[in-house]
């Protein structure tokens, strides 16, 4: 009796040394925190707690525009959310069953004391998987923390590409402008000219309709800059009410180079799908081990019996029930598993292709725009200098005012396309930013080759009515017809009136 007891009271301790054990749970980690540890990792500075700077009056640059994505984005806050969601599973797995109590109750026929049968048992499998489930859930927190981090990566990207649209879209505005500008200067020059009766009527509506035709242009790129406008607002969590200050120009040219073999290094080890890709593989193979060891305890139970029988004796022990593992042993889910397995296999084969062919198109984007930017930029000298020369030659009735002007607006056009073709620059190495998993190195500062001082001349301040036009008369009219074939390919070139007028120089 003594034996018995001792042994009774040993499963019972162990029963509750168990149970004890597995209600312990480890402090959850702060996934926020972790989370911005990481971001601030690939995006020195950026931060997912800090509270929005004050913006009102100050232009914003690149990295503040970031930063209020980062701290008022309704975007960032879903992709905060499924972060709560991992935690909140993660802690579920920390827990184990309830334990399961019985009751029985029975009367005999003929009268008398009830019978009570009394069980308490708690399941075994959740207690002997829990370290695997718990790595699992860990696995689960990771890949969703690795997810955020991509995510946010690609809303940063987007914000660049906004940015610099937005910049750009100004610029171009600033631009066209200008060429309002010279092509009012020109059509009061045409007005004068017309007036001294020493132009057709006919070559002056050409003028006319082509200063209106400029203005139409404006206006549509004023709308494509407010557009602009409220895309970035609209990634950075802000109303349409909300106002921002812009910088006036993008970013000059950096002097950087930046190497392919480098870049895919760099990529390989801060890809945020390469290791999401990984550590699948990785949660697959701890399901596969949380599968297998399910079989020796699946649906396994111990607990305690109490009966009181009719004539008031009581009986009390431990009890145990299992599943015999027979017939099902798992196999489908672990073939699945094998099935999984090499998906991710292939998927990571794949994403090491993707960043390769991704590095290489932003790297090819951004010489492409350079060698652009140098051509543009020689071809903006000349202009420059041809403006110059333009100018002395009408000062001393040498030259045609309509061919300085001709001249001006050629220049103002290589302005159009050297603004277009920074914009592609720098959205092209925030793509390749994106490809290789983090922020560049800030470049060094570099000579802005645009400032050509195309901006200091004022066509619209320039007195007509006092240039003796009689002089130019015959360079005017050649002009008229020659002011728009240098804008024209060799090809498209037609000298009719009625197809001046369909060219469109924006």
């Amino acid at each position: 009796m003594n034996s018995t007891n001792l042994l009774l009271r040993s499963g019972l301790l162990f029963c509750v040394s168990l149970l004890l054990s597995a209600c312990t749970t480890t402090p959850t980690q702060n996934s926020v925190a972790l989370a911005t540890e990481q971001l601030s990792q690939t995006h020195p500075g950026a931060s997912l707690s800090s509270v929005p700077a004050h913006i009102d009056d100050n232009t914003i640059d690149l990295k503040s525009a970031i930063q209020l994505l980062l701290s008022q984005s309704p975007q960032v806050r879903i992709e905060m959310a499924q972060l709560g969601i991992a935690d909140a599973q993660r802690l579920q797995t920390e827990l184990i069953s309830n334990p399961h109590l019985s009751i029985g109750a029975l009367k005999p026929e003929d009268g008398g004391r009830w019978q009570l049968d009394v069980g308490l048992s708690q399941p075994l499998l959740e207690l002997f998987t829990r370290p695997l489930r718990r790595q699992l859930a860990e696995d689960n927190l990771l890949s969703v923390q690795l997810r955020l981090q991509s995510r946010l990566q690609t809303l940063i990207a987007q914000t660049g590409d906004a940015y610099y649209s937005a910049i750009a879209a100004r610029q171009h505005l600033q631009v066209q402008q200008q060429m309002l500008d010279a092509t009012l200067a020109r059509q009061q020059l045409a007005n004068s000219l017309y007036r001294a009766g020493n132009m057709s009527e006919n070559s002056f509506l050409y003028y006319d309709n082509e200063l209106r035709r400029v203005q139409q242009q404006v206006k549509k790129r004023k709308r494509n800059a407010h557009e602009q406008y409220l895309t970035l607002l609209n990634m950075l969590g802000m109303n349409s009410h909300q106002a921002i200050t812009l910088p006036d120009q993008l970013p000059v040219l950096p002097t950087e180079k930046l190497t392919h073999a480098d870049l895919l290094k760099q990529a390989q080890n801060d890809r945020l799908d390469i290791k999401i890709t990984t550590q699948q593989l990785a949660q697959l193979e701890n399901r596969r081990s949380l599968i297998r060891k399910e079989n020796g305890w699946r649906d396994m139970s111990i607990g305690i019996n109490a009966e009181r029988e009719f004539d008031g004796a009581t009986n009390v022990g431990p009890e145990i029930e299992f599943a015999l593992p027979i017939f099902n042993r798992n196999q489908g889910k672990l073939a699945a598993i094998d099935a999984q397995t090499t998906k991710t296999q292939a998927q990571l084969a794949q994403a090491l292709l993707d960043v390769d062919t991704e590095i290489a198109q932003a790297l090819n984007q951004m010489q492409l725009a350079r060698e652009q930017l140098d051509l543009i930029s020689a071809s903006l000298q000349v202009a420059e200098k041809r403006v110059t020369l333009s100018n002395r030659e009408v000062n001393f009735m040498l030259g045609s005012p309509f061919e300085l002007l001709n001249i001006k607006r050629q220049q103002i056009q290589l302005a159009h396309d050297y603004t277009s073709e920074l914009k592609n620059y720098w959205q092209a190495r925030t793509q390749l930013e994106l490809a290789i998993g983090r922020a560049l190195p800030v470049p060094p500062p570099a000579v802005d080759h645009n400032k050509m001082g195309h901006d200091k001349m004022d066509h619209s301040k320039m007195d007509h009515s006092k240039m003796d036009h009689s002089t130019h008369q015959q360079a005017d009219d050649h002009s008229a017809h020659q002011l728009h074939e240098d804008d024209m390919p060799t090809e498209s070139v037609d000298k009719t009136t009625s197809e001046h007028e369909e060219h469109n120089h924006d």
